[in-house]
């Protein structure tokens, strides 16, 4: 008797996607927390590009096609929901805070706890959305 296989199904985009989506958010979240770190220990130290409103503006213009097309990809394999509340959430975070900082309505401090945020939620998605695909 032949032994059937089945083609193993290539896992690339919704697991490189989250991955990436992981790692973007992750170094929005590291910069975030540093920027107040940075100000109170050398004023100088927010004088540069990381501080820039424009810089985190193109950095939500990568997150939010990566994010949602990791997501939107992992649900079509999955048809898990759990990873949508903390994506959504961090997502519409995100945004609020590029709204908030173009718009100059807060302070520096609340941007980035807004944004710092926004990043853990969508770390969380990407992580759970990983955790669905592969159980």
């Amino acid at each position: 008797m032949a032994a059937v296989l089945k083609p193993r199904q290539r896992d690339f985009p919704t697991g490189v996607l989250d991955r990436i989506g992981i790692g973007i958010s992750a170094f929005c979240l590291l910069q975030c927390l540093a920027l107040p770190l940075a100000l109170f220990v050398a004023p100088i130290a927010s004088v540069g590009v990381f501080s820039h409103a424009v810089f985190h503006l193109v950095l939500l213009a990568v997150i939010l096609p990566v994010s949602l097309l990791a997501f939107g990809l992992g649900f079509m394999q999955h048809r898990n929901m759990r990873m949508w509340m903390p994506a959504g959430i961090g997502l519409a975070l995100l945004v609020l805070a590029a709204v908030l900082e173009q718009n100059h309505v807060v302070g520096p401090g609340w941007i980035a706890m807004v944004t710092s945020l926004g990043g853990l939620g969508l770390i969380t998605g990407h992580w759970l959305n990983l955790r669905c695909r592969e159980g």
